[in-house]
Order: structure tokens, then C-alpha cells, then sequence
């Protein structure tokens, strides 16, 4: 290594802040203290971990971050039931560090949220701890009348601190689209702050896997810049941006993955294009009719939610007539990882095939994930 990281297209520096998160190059990437691999157990963040390793960044350097879109929730789930233990799998299987987080309650406490939003909990991976990162005077005042509305207390203070009882939206915009603010930026934002040791004076890398033949917004992105969490003054902390795979196409991805003879997660065997929540807002109508197929339940529920909430998952119909007579994209082809899908079982013994093979869903573009 030994040598600074220029990005393949030079990032934006026109308005102020764009001036303000610009970076020229990246450090050498052994004088990062940590570089903290922002980890869904989709195959763009599997494939930037892949880099990493083939660049020679030596192991105990590298952490994986997952966001747990669930919250830990025991009955309410968002995402598929196999995701967490995919990802411990991968970790272990590359002797990599893995950092789980959340914010309480997950994407369903979100929804029905009233009250300040809930705390934020991380596993810490040397002592196998459950620690939550410092709440707000608003978190703490709305823990405690919650804890009082059985008791009759009004619910005016409470939901003077916030209310959200709705779905995020299908929009560009983070404060409407709240799923990816809330329950992932936020959460790795307040980790970065908590952690004693990346607190003061640490070099930190973030590397995340967006790719610009995504969406026409992600192809907007720098590959690198000052992360918003840099706080050189006033903690000594310095944080960059990388997205290591931004300018590889869908292909080289897929090829990164062969390459290491790893199992991509379980969903794109199924048919899936992408591995975003099994439940994502921009899932098309094939993929909604995938979900009534092998987990009616989930579905039902959601149908429910629509009714209790007055508000659509869909910005404009409900989610039955949103799917309406659409086509499963269930692919029966892998049966073992339909099982793995439903049953939420991934070992160690199943990272690694000798005889990889592309999934059904690879190749068939980017729709029906985030934006």
C-alpha cells in the first residue's frame, strides 16, 4: 500500500457544501486506525469487503458494521429471517471483526412510533456486551412517560416529543424515505460518536458499497469525501468516505464473489436482484407477490398495518392492489436456499462452494431496492 487513494472521477467541489465534505485523496490505508465496513450482507458490500482484503489491508484492522433493521423486535421483522445469521457466517468464515447495532424496536417501532425516537444498542464484539449509546433529554423524558401510559398519564407530552405512524415514503429524500435515516445512517453516526475508542484522536475509514449504475442518484455520489461525522477540532477524530466499488458494474461484482467461492446471501438464489429488507418499500409487485408466496404471514400483517395506520406502504395504493395478480419472482431452483430464506439458518459450513455458480436473481438490474 504506502500510497494515497485517488478517486476514478475527482469529487464535486462547487457550493459550499459540496467544498466542505471534498477530498482530494485518501490517506494510505495503513494509517487508517479502523476501517469500518459498512455491512448489509448484500453483494456490493460483500464485494467491497473482497477489495479490501485483496488490497492487503490486514485483517484486525477491519471491522463489519450491520444494522439490524429489525431492532431485535421478538415477532415484528422487516427484513429476511436469515440475513443476521449470513452475516456472522461471512464474519467468522473471513476472521473479521463484526460490530452488530440497532435502534430499539426496529423498523415496526418506527412506524407506531409516538414519542422521541428510540435508543441505539451495539454488540461489543470483544466482550459479547449490550450497550446502548448516550440518549437525549428527549429519549430519556419519552422512556419514562411511556412507561406511565398505563397508568393513564396523557399522551400530550409524549407525542409533543414525536409521532410518526406512518410508512417512510418512495422518495429520494431522507426525511420522508426515514427507513435508510433512521435505522441505518443515524445508527453508525451514534456509534462512531460512542465508542470510547474511536471517540478522540483515531484515523477512521467508513467504506460502503453504493455503486453508480444503481440509480440515477447514486451515480451523483463521490467516491470519496470527509465523512459528516470528521470532528478533527474538537475530538481530533478524523473520518473518511470511501465507496470502493462506486464504478465497477453488476458483472464485476458478481465476479469479485466468484473469485472468493462465497455463497452470496440466500435472497438472490431465490430470485431476488437485490438484497435490501425482504420487505423493501421499492420492492416491484413481483417481489411483493415473492413475499406473499413464502411468508403469507408477513404479508397479511403488513395488510393489517395499512388499515390500522390509514396510510399505505405504497404511495398510492394499497399493497394488495399494488401487487395485484403479479408474478412471483420465487425461483424454486435452490432449494436449500429457499430453507435457508425461511428458516433463518446460515453456518460457517455454508460460506464457502467449490462449485459457484450465478445466482438466479444476479444480472437483472437494480429496481426494486433503495435509491
Amino acid at each position: 500500500m504506502s500510497t494515497c487513494i485517488y478517486p476514478n472521477i475527482p469529487g464535486k467541489n462547487e457550493t459550499p457544501f459540496e467544498k466542505s465534505i471534498y477530498l482530494e485523496h485518501l490517506l494510505p490505508l495503513e494509517e487508517y486506525d479502523k476501517i469500518i465496513v459498512l455491512f448489509s450482507g448484500g453483494k456490493d458490500s460483500l464485494a467491497a469487503v473482497l477489495d479490501l482484503l485483496d488490497r492487503g489491508v490486514p485483517k484486525e484492522r477491519i471491522e463489519l458494521w450491520h444494522h439490524d433493521i429489525d431492532g431485535g423486535h421478538p415477532t415484528r421483522k422487516m427484513d429476511w429471517p436469515v440475513t443476521q445469521a449470513y452475516v456472522r457466517a461471512v464474519a467468522e468464515y473471513l476472521e473479521l471483526t463484526l460490530r452488530v447495532s440497532w435502534r430499539v424496536n426496529g423498523f415496526w417501532g418506527e412506524v407506531y412510533r409516538v414519542g422521541a425516537s428510540w435508543p441505539i444498542r451495539y454488540i461489543d464484539p470483544a466482550t459479547g456486551e449490550e450497550l446502548e449509546c448516550r440518549q437525549s433529554d428527549k429519549q430519556r423524558r419519552s422512556k419514562e412517560l411511556r412507561g406511565k401510559i398505563l397508568d393513564g398519564v396523557e399522551l400530550e407530552e409524549l407525542e409533543s416529543m414525536g409521532r410518526r405512524m406512518k410508512f417512510p415514503a418512495k422518495s429520494g429524500s431522507l426525511a420522508t424515505r426515514w427507513c435508510s435515516s433512521i435505522l441505518k445512517i443515524t445508527v453508525s453516526d451514534s456509534l462512531i460518536c460512542n465508542i470510547e475508542n474511536l471517540t478522540k484522536d483515531a484515523k477512521i475509514l467508513v467504506v460502503s458499497g453504493e455503486r453508480r449504475q444503481e440509480s440515477t442518484g447514486r451515480a451523483k455520489y463521490n467516491e470519496m469525501e470527509i465523512h459528516r461525522k470528521n470532528a478533527m477540532t474538537k475530538a481530533h477524530r478524523l473520518v473518511h468516505q470511501w465507496r470502493n466499488v462506486i464504478d465497477w458494474d453488476e458483472q464485476q461484482i458478481w465476479d469479485k464473489i466468484q473469485e472468493h467461492h462465497i455463497v452470496p446471501h440466500p435472497c438472490y438464489a431465490a430470485g431476488w436482484n437485490r438484497c435490501s429488507c425482504a420487505m423493501c418499500i421499492f420492492g416491484l409487485p413481483k417481489h411483493w407477490a415473492g413475499i406473499r408466496e413464502l411468508f403469507p404471514e408477513r404479508f397479511a400483517e403488513v395488510e393489517e398495518d395499512e388499515r390500522r395506520l390509514g396510510f399505505t406502504l405504497d404511495n398510492k395504493k394499497a399493497l394488495a392492489e399494488y401487487v395485484g395478480d403479479a408474478e412471483s419472482c420465487v425461483c424454486h431452483g435452490n432449494p436449500k436456499a429457499l430453507q435457508q430464506l425461511k428458516t433463518g439458518e446460515f453456518s460457517i459450513e455454508d460460506v464457502y462452494t467449490e462449485t459457484w455458480t450465478l445466482p438466479a436473481g444476479a444480472l437483472h438490474g437494480a429496481e426494486g431496492g433503495p435509491c
